[in-house]
């Protein structure tokens, strides 16, 4: 193993706070792509849609504030979506400088930065009109409450119930203190509150009678109740001490009382979750710390960017390794394996691992973490009459959350299984609207259409090709053919025709970033929005190529 990445304490952040100075550089370096018919590549990957170009843009020109309202008009978990997201996936992944080889613009960062700043402050938010509608919210996790502030701000009285004393959910609870331990969560549930929704904390619906309760209280119910306990998976011994269930150990990191691990730590599965309570175990003093999973690297299920972090940190992986039982008398001291080969494809499309006989073996561990996923919720949701579940998730419409009980709607974890925070956000607010158009008698959405590509309006050898009021002026005099201009393109719209000149083959998908003219060593390209030329190139006072510390 190679030099191993030094790391802080348990809490201290793997992605720090930017400082105004790095806001400035930051900022400054988007293309502020997007066209008026094409969404930029950012935004598409934001689950909550989140208008990256514009928020980013407003700070780049110190308007922090505009930057914030673009924000929490889209998310209303903005801040805390901004430390838990993996953005490497999403948004900073979707990032088109990344085709210039340039390091995405860090939108997290740059989120977090706009959204603290706001929400230090007290926001006044515009009088809502009452529509003498009311809906009931079940779970104040990510899900819950992005319905119910997209609610209240349409007129309807919201109230949330919640098991446990703070709100969050899976930020609050599940998700390692590296990212997050509480802020800024509180202020977030303050500025829903604001919104008219009210909050009925440490009120568990763990009775048929206490859901009915509800149900007859609201004209539609939203079901963000997410997943239940850990998994455990028929392990032998896992009643021994030192054997915790993934979420509860990183409860226990959350909530101030972080356990003594010992030199030694086992965790098994190789997820997200998984890879979270590795790192943290080694930031609580282990020294040496593997990560068991009954597959090859090819399978995991953790993101790429998680596992190279957690290789560089120390963690070792121990492929094609199934745990059986765990050992020890009165304490666990290991973890009976046996070694595994990968078969045929099983029914989640993966391959399927098999047992080597006779290849069972002992690690001697003082601490194991059981990180295999988490049970849904089965019996409540077997309390609501006419809900249809999918290998145990909720079935839902996808455009609407409404679920196969015309009453209830649903969404976040116990739809998908399991994802992230800020998909469970999109499916909240998408949710909201289903309840919206269903209660106030509206037909459903209708999705536009995109408009026909125009065909250029040429002069001579300039060809200009137009997306409403902005253009991409193309002079194919000038082209020699180079094909850099088509390496680049993020849309896959630029090709050499027939007499080797550049042509736009869909100017209606075009998101007038610019790096064609950027990448364009004869000046063939010029951008237009409004009338008016606009720079192409972000960070200008780098060479093309260079890159800076990410």
């Amino acid at each position: 193993m190679g030099r191993v990445r030094r790391f802080g304490s348990l809490t201290d952040e793997l992605k720090p706070a930017f400082t105004d100075a790095e806001v400035t550089v930051e900022a400054g370096r988007c293309l502020e792509c997007g066209g008026p018919s094409a969404l930029p590549p950012c935004t598409l990957a934001c689950p909550a849609g989140v208008d990256v170009p514009g928020f980013v843009g407003a700070m780049a020109r110190e308007d922090f504030s505009g930057a914030a309202r673009t924000i929490f008009a889209a998310n209303v978990l903005g801040g805390s979506c901004a430390r838990v997201c993996p953005v490497e996936e999403l948004c900073e992944g979707a990032c088109v400088l990344a085709r210039a080889g340039r390091y995405p613009v860090r939108i997290g960062r740059l989120q977090r930065y706009a959204a603290d700043r706001a929400l230090a402050q007290n926001p006044e938010h515009e009088g809502r009109v009452p529509n003498g509608r009311r809906v009931a919210v079940i779970g104040a996790g990510p899900a819950g409450l992005a319905c119910a502030a997209e609610l209240a701000t349409l007129g309807y009285a919201v109230t949330v119930y919640e098991a446990r004393e703070d709100s969050g959910g899976l930020i609050r609870y599940a998700i390692a203190p590296y990212r997050q331990i509480a802020e800024p969560l509180p202020q977030e549930a303050e500025r829903i509150a604001a919104l008219g929704v009210r909050f009925v904390m440490g009120f568990a619906v763990d009775r048929p009678d206490r859901l009915l309760q509800i149900e007859n209280g609201a004209d539609a119910v939203f079901l963000g109740v997410g997943l239940g306990h850990d998994l455990d998976g028929g392990y032998g011994g896992s009643d021994l001490p030192g054997v915790w269930p993934s979420l509860e150990f990183i409860e226990q990191l959350k909530t101030g009382t972080p356990p003594a691990v010992g030199r030694r730590v086992a965790v098994i599965g190789c997820g997200n979750t998984g890879i979270d309570a590795a790192r943290e175990a080694l930031r609580l003093g282990a020294s040496h710390v593997s990560i068991l999973y009954r597959r090859s690297e090819a399978e995991m299920p953790a993101y790429a960017h998680e596992y190279r972090e957690a290789v560089e940190e120390g963690v070792e992986f121990r492929w094609l390794t199934n745990p059986v039982r765990f050992v020890g008398r009165g304490r666990l001291r290991g973890v009976e394996c046996e070694r595994m080969r990968l078969g045929a494809p099983d029914a989640s499309g993966r391959a399927r691992p098999e047992p080597i006989p006779n290849s069972t073996f002992t690690i001697p561990v003082d601490t194991a973490i059981v990180a295999i996923g988490q049970a849904p919720r089965a019996e409540f949701l077997g309390w609501i009459p006419g809900l249809e579940l999918v290998r145990g998730k909720v079935r839902v419409d996808p455009l609407t959350g409404r679920t196969t009980n015309p009453k209830y709607f649903a969404g976040g974890d116990a739809v998908n299984g399991g994802a992230t925070a800020v998909a469970a956000v999109g499916a909240g607010k998408r949710a909201a609207w289903g309840i919206h158009r269903a209660l106030a008698g509206l037909p459903p959405e209708v999705a536009a259409r995109a408009p026909a590509p125009a065909p250029p309006v040429e002069a001579g050898a300039v060809w200009r090709y137009e997306q409403a009021d902005a253009a991409l002026i193309v002079n194919r005099a000038w082209c020699k053919a180079c094909d850099l201009c088509v390496e680049v393109c993020p849309t896959g719209i630029l090709a050499l025709d027939v007499s080797d000149r550049i042509t736009v083959s869909d100017i209606s998908r075009c998101i007038f970033c610019g790096l064609c003219a950027l990448r364009c060593p004869d000046y063939v390209f010029i951008l237009e929005r409004g009338g008016a030329p606009v720079s192409a190139i972000a960070d200008s006072s780098l060479a093309f190529g260079e890159l800076h510390d990410a």
